[in-house]
């Protein structure tokens, strides 16, 4: 956190050395670098109307962004590791490869593009399909899950199967590639030979060590979540903190490039890549007993 801060600001005072004429470089850096960290202070956003405080813009849109992080990874890891393990059980069957294959797409097809295909077919007002509520891309209908859970519920349930679905792809994959390397091990043919269910088997004996490795899989994927996380909430018009990006980038007529909040959304990422790789660090020690008995 405190590099990508340090990049963040420093970076671009090097690069504009004329916008911060008579301001050391290392000094002011180092003091923008504190504010951020430790006052969560980025300044203004002068890309939004009246230049509101950068501060007060996160505080308002940093919960949807942990909703839609917590929602996507569960929704793409219990969807991803439960097909790998169907698939796994039944090879090269037709449902097997059909479900492969949809994995594969997930993971190569981009978010926005899928997002896009979404709202054409299925929009209340452009759509093909008019489907209301779950499709409307606007963002009004979006709540607290503790006073309005069915807003908040409607809101998001399709921007995180937009995001969940590269997440599904890849653990699909990977855990077919596990299961198969856990075929021929000591244990599981211990386990056949003892007489146990195929379904017994895959269930005590060969799914466990996949739950391990897909969860040290989540914190690889953390940079390609977040990325992906920037593109849904400007799609489908989330209220959280990245739904600024798309402003901030100058994209909009009358806009020029909001550096500040452009600065500030790059930390705020790596708060959210950090804390996923702790909590996949936490996962993997509670389910891999090898780990904590290496006292890692």
């Amino acid at each position: 956190m405190f590099a990508v801060a340090a990049v963040a600001c420093g970076g671009y005072r090097a690069l504009r050395p004329d916008v911060f004429q008579g301001q050391p470089w290392l000094s002011s850096t180092w003091h923008d670098v504190v504010r951020a960290l430790l006052h969560f202070d980025f300044g203004q956003s002068c890309s939004r109307p009246g230049c509101p405080s950068i501060h007060t813009l996160w505080a308002q849109g940093a919960g949807a962004d942990a909703w839609m992080l917590l929602g996507t990874v569960a929704i793409g890891a219990s969807v991803g590791i439960a097909l790998g393990l169907w698939c796994a059980r039944r090879p090269r069957t037709a449902v097997a490869r059909a479900l492969e294959s949809a994995g594969m797409l997930a993971v190569c097809a981009p978010v926005y593009v899928v997002g896009l295909l979404l709202l054409t077919l299925f929009h209340p007002v452009f759509g093909r399909i008019h489907i209301p509520g779950i499709f409307d891309a606007t963002g009004d209908a979006y709540a607290s899950p503790f006073t309005h859970p069915w807003g908040w519920l409607r809101t998001l349930l399709v921007p995180w199967l937009v995001a969940a679905a590269p997440i599904a792809g890849y653990m699909l994959r990977a855990t077919i590639a596990m299961v198969r390397e856990e075929l021929d091990a000591d244990h599981v043919r211990t386990a056949r030979a003892k007489g146990l269910a195929a379904r017994t088997v895959l269930r005590r004996h060969i799914a466990p060590p996949t739950f391990a490795s897909n969860a040290s899989l989540v914190w690889g994927l953390a940079p390609t979540l977040i990325t992906n996380l920037v593109l849904i909430e400007s799609l489908f018009a989330v209220p959280g903190f990245f739904s600024y990006a798309s402003r901030a980038l100058g994209t909009s007529e009358g806009t020029s490039i909001d550096v500040p909040m452009l600065q500030a959304q790059a930390i705020w990422g790596a708060v959210l890549i950090v804390a996923l790789g702790t909590a996949s660090d936490l996962v993997l020690v509670r389910l891999d007993p090898r780990v904590r008995t290496r006292g890692f």
